[in-house]
């Protein structure tokens, strides 16, 4: 049945705080990255380096499909500013709120076609990361993604803010559509994304662990 979710509830916690095994503790802080315009309501989330191939189809977003609209996308950050050897800040999860309301229970983000009956017990359907980022985007943007990467130096802006700020956007003038980018807490590997579903079984978000806190001892008390 594959991995189980990770502590969303926490690692969106703003101020909470992590212990690393060299006795480090790390803070986080929650930041809204920007919202997400929908028209399609199919969510993907990708590599935003990796070259979108010619044909695009909807094997490529998640199943499960929302209402279209525009949604807050967040971002659980780790802050090494209280570390004696500062790094830039990293991201540690990713979230889009559909609703504002408690998740209930977690269930992984297929896309058509996975199963994860089939999954041993430490697998999990996930994206593949290359470039030390990733994004969310509608099935629709992807043509404007595609075209951007063709254009440079307007992806690369993009990418260095990434680098100092862990998010960024782009934003598809016809359209209107955009694209979020943000940091890969752990750099490149495969990260797996999660609905969160209400008490009632209403989809409430899509969170997306970058498995940074995996490496941690876990969250310290209140």
């Amino acid at each position: 049945m594959g991995i189980q979710a990770a502590d969303f509830e926490n690692m969106f916690r703003d101020d909470a705080r992590y212990r690393w095994p060299n006795g480090e503790t790390l803070r986080i802080s929650v930041r809204n990255a920007g919202k997400l315009r929908l028209s399609t309501g199919r969510i993907v989330v990708r590599d935003n380096d990796i070259r979108v191939e010619s044909e695009i189809d909807d094997s490529q977003a998640f199943a499960e499909k929302i209402p279209a609209g525009e949604y807050n996308v967040m971002l659980s950050i780790v802050n090494y500013d209280e570390s004696p050897h500062p790094v830039r800040p990293r991201a540690a999860a990713a979230k889009i709120v559909i609703k504002e309301e408690l998740v209930s229970s977690w269930e992984p983000a297929l896309c058509p076609g996975q199963d994860p009956t089939l999954l041993a017990e430490d697998a999990f359907f996930g994206f593949s990361v290359d470039s030390g980022q990733g994004c969310y985007l509608d099935l629709a943007a992807m043509e404007f993604l595609k075209r951007t990467q063709e254009d440079y130096a307007k992806l690369d802006g993009a990418r260095d803010l990434v680098m100092r700020n862990c998010f960024a956007e782009l934003v598809d003038p016809d359209s209107g559509l955009n694209v979020i980018l943000f940091d890969c807490g752990m750099g490149d590997g495969f990260y797996p994304t999660w609905i969160g579903r209400t008490s009632n079984g209403q989809i409430a978000c899509f969170a997306t662990d970058l498995e940074l806190l995996s490496h941690s001892e876990g969250v310290l008390p209140r």
